[in-house]
């Protein structure tokens, strides 16, 4: 078995339990790496290295009077303000304190804290490292106190909003569709926009989580007459014994309902089949741009769900399936099936995944399936991406031209990404490659990013 990645809600538990060591955050531009012609399959994965283009933000915030008494008050959360993007609205407890899990873009160094009637101020982040058992992983924390100089004017709200990847920005998922054969890494064959807000109660839990998605791209069905559908599952590494486990009461796709799938933890098809909602590709330059389709997917808890525990914002788990083969499913590098996934797949071809993960009967009597290797190849090769595309602009990730490998779409910020770390935002238009990268865009634009 191969067991390397944990969790970001694991990462949560591990940073309140373990003593970290921290340092401030090099904040210099990392220089652009060398150029080159090679291909994604020449490509050399370190080990352990994520595919995310997001890491795990530690926000540990307290609020007190010039006297050093607790303070109740609302505040907003920025990249910069005021001319920055909106991370989340906040509101400390009866003890001064408001401690959250978020996922922030890896380039980003720092945000920026607004409290009602006080300056904003700017915290920059610290590199944290984690140690549990044999794995130490980094991650990044913004902690600060802040004295209040006149508490009786602050707002008190018990409902609150955490945003991604921002307030009217989108992160795109990308996936190829030949898992677990091999990929021409074009990443087009489904391209999904996704922009999720979570509603918090005054206990920092979980009530209800709104998605917009946007289906921009749908190369996979110029195959065989196979389309992927999409669909969403709550089943974690931490997941064991029927608990925990997100308690839903409903979700709905447009406003109608959908029922749970008949598998181990909870999982729904939010998208039967890409086919029935996109007449073409939207992947080939020469074609003409069809207007991406919307989905409105709202998950409602019956009782609250911890963030850290019970779901993991801000897509869970969301995966795509053969509409003709519902076994053959294809998740994020590091995520878990569902227990309809086909488990004779499993290390099978191209793939390398460890099938003890696909097996129901591991995340029974308390076996924490944490960390273990799943769709990626024995080079680490994923079939899917998520590219958390926080610009503050109108613009979207543009995915490569069909049968464009992705490292020749954005040569060579990608290469230098995946090998070095360097640069973070690779998938920044200053290192498009023209006539590489689908270049239509929906216009007008999402009405979110107005």
């Amino acid at each position: 078995m191969k067991k390397i990645k944990l969790s970001f809600s694991v990462l949560m538990m591990a940073l309140i339990a373990v003593i970290t060591i921290s340092c401030e955050k090099n904040l210099e531009s990392p220089a652009s790496p060398d150029p080159s012609t090679k291909k994604f399959t020449d490509l050399v994965v370190p080990e352990n290295f994520t595919w995310s283009t997001a890491s795990f933000l530690l926000i540990d915030l307290k609020f007190v009077d010039a006297n050093q008494n607790p303070v109740v008050t609302t505040f907003e959360i920025y990249s910069e303000y005021p001319n920055g993007i909106k991370f989340m609205d906040g509101v400390s407890n009866t003890d001064g304190v408001f401690i959250r899990k978020y996922k922030i873009a890896n380039y980003r160094t720092s945000i920026t804290v607004v409290i009602p009637n006080e300056e904003a101020k700017v915290i920059t982040f610290n590199e944290t490292s984690i140690t549990v058992g044999e794995l130490t992983t980094e991650a990044f924390e913004a902690k600060q106190t802040f004295v209040v100089s006149n508490p009786g004017l602050k707002s008190i709200t018990d409902e609150t909003y955490q945003y991604y990847p921002a307030e009217g920005q989108f992160g795109t998922l990308a996936f190829e569709d030949t898992w677990p054969n091999m990929a021409d890494y074009d990443f087009n064959d489904v391209v999904l926009d996704y922009n999720v807000m979570g509603t918090y109660d005054e206990d920092w839990k979980v009530t209800k989580i709104n998605m917009v998605l946007y289906l921009r791209a749908s190369g996979a069905n110029s195959q065989d007459d196979r389309g992927s559908g999409v669909g969403i599952s709550f089943k974690h590494s931490w997941c064991y014994e029927g608990e925990p486990y997100a308690d839903i009461a409903t979700v709905t796709v447009n406003g109608e309902s959908i029922s749970p799938e008949a598998s181990d933890y909870p999982s729904f098809i939010l998208i039967a089949n890409v086919e029935d909602y996109q007449p073409t590709y939207n992947t080939f330059a020469d074609q003409s741009f069809v207007y991406p389709v919307r989905f409105d997917v709202e998950i409602v808890f019956d009782s609250p769900a911890e963030d850290w525990w019970d779901v993991e914002l801000p897509l869970n788990n969301l995966f795509i399936f053969d509409s003709k083969d519902r076994g053959r499913e294809t998740h994020l590098p590091w995520f878990l099936p569902t227990s309809l996934a086909n488990p004779d797949l499993a290390g099978t071809a191209m793939d390398f995944s460890d099938p003890l993960t696909f097996d129901p009967n591991n995340f029974k009597a308390g076996n924490m399936m944490v960390g273990y290797y799943t769709y990626m190849t024995v080079n680490g090769y994923p079939w899917g991406l998520d590219v958390y595309f926080d610009e503050g602009t109108d613009d979207l990730f543009l995915y490569p031209v069909e049968f464009t490998d992705i490292r020749e779409a954005y040569e060579p910020a990608f290469s230098g990404w995946v090998e070095n770390w360097d640069p973070w935002d690779w998938y920044s238009p200053e290192y498009q490659v023209s006539g590489k990268v689908y270049e239509s865009l929906p216009d007008p634009g999402y009405p979110e990013m107005q």
